[in-house]
């Protein structure tokens, strides 16, 4: 079980870790709501196509109508959490606010899921290794970011820094509200999630900007389809098959290694210098996901 948990966790932060480079290639040719709301309709529908072919679809899902309703509210409300409003508030936020010091504010996101484990889901324990697991990797995020500070602290961005919060309060509900979901399947779960984002996302990509006019390469169609299928889809299936199996807390820790692998892969890929902060962030972010596993290793 623990293995499988840290399998999946590594797994989730690779795919999101990664969609920065195919982001760089759409976001100036294609509006960054008109985006979310594309990667959300091909989430899920392949998602969709997923259960129809795993002969999952076969089965129908033990809810009556009263129990429906209500699963569809909180679908709804994970859309809005998860994909909606963080999605507005970064991109309002990032025009202000640079990238270490949004990394750092988004890793704000397990202190806020513990928070939060702990007022609305009594049935999951709150041990003193998850408590220094989420101050450990919030160290090395800072660690990891350290040389682009000084420059990131003005009195200017305070209502960038107060969005960019907004929006990790917003994740770490979305993550509560998943753990909330009655024993079902994944793959139908977040296909439900994201088709009520995508119900959200288009009409607001109508409002604020002009989809009908995106013009785009065969190369950046295929990234944008990469960015839906698998960075919007396959990856919420996953997220939500941890939360299930380890928690929240534990799940939420991705937010952590997500800007380590971009790192990595910059260093790998493009080339870029390994810097000492990147080496010391590394270091204690891997003790961070150790801690955080620490009480399940001591379970039989």
């Amino acid at each position: 079980m623990k293995k499988i948990s840290y399998l999946l966790l590594i797994s989730i932060s690779l795919i999101w870790g990664s969609q920065f480079f195919l982001v760089d290639l759409v976001i100036h040719s294609i509006p960054p709501v008109t985006l979310a709301a594309v990667k959300a309709i091909i989430g899920a529908g392949t998602l969709a196509l997923l259960y129809i072919f795993s002969g999952q679809g076969r089965k129908r899902e033990p809810v009556g109508r009263k129990q429906s309703k209500s699963l569809w509210g909180s679908f709804v409300w994970i859309g809005l959490l998860e994909a909606v409003i963080p999605f507005i508030l970064i991109g309002w936020g990032q025009q202000t606010v640079s990238s270490s010091m949004a990394a750092i504010l988004m890793g704000t996101i397990p202190i806020f899921t513990i928070l939060f484990v702990k007022l609305f889901v009594p049935g999951e324990t709150i041990s003193a290794s998850k408590w220094i697991s989420v101050i450990v990797g919030m160290v090395g995020i800072v660690i990891l970011f350290a040389p682009d500070l000084g420059s990131s602290f003005h009195a200017g961005n305070i209502a960038g820094d107060l969005a960019l919060v907004g929006a990790a309060v917003s994740f770490a509900g979305s993550l509560i509200l998943i753990k909330r979901l009655p024993p079902m399947s994944s793959i139908l779960a977040m296909r439900n999630v994201l088709a009520a984002a995508s119900v959200i996302l288009v009409p607001l990509a109508f409002l604020l900007e002009d989809p009908l006019h995106v013009a785009l390469t065969p190369t950046q169609i295929l990234a944008v389809i990469i960015l839906g299928s698998f960075h919007a889809g396959i990856v919420y299936m996953l997220y939500n098959l941890l939360i299930q199996r380890a928690g929240a807390t534990f799940a939420s820790l991705n937010n952590y290694l997500v800007p380590l692998i971009g790192i990595v892969l910059g260093v790998t890929v493009l080339g870029d210098s390994l810097t000492w902060n990147a080496v010391a962030g590394l270091a204690v972010i891997l003790l961070s996901l150790a801690l955080g596993g620490f009480e399940k290793q001591k379970r039989p």
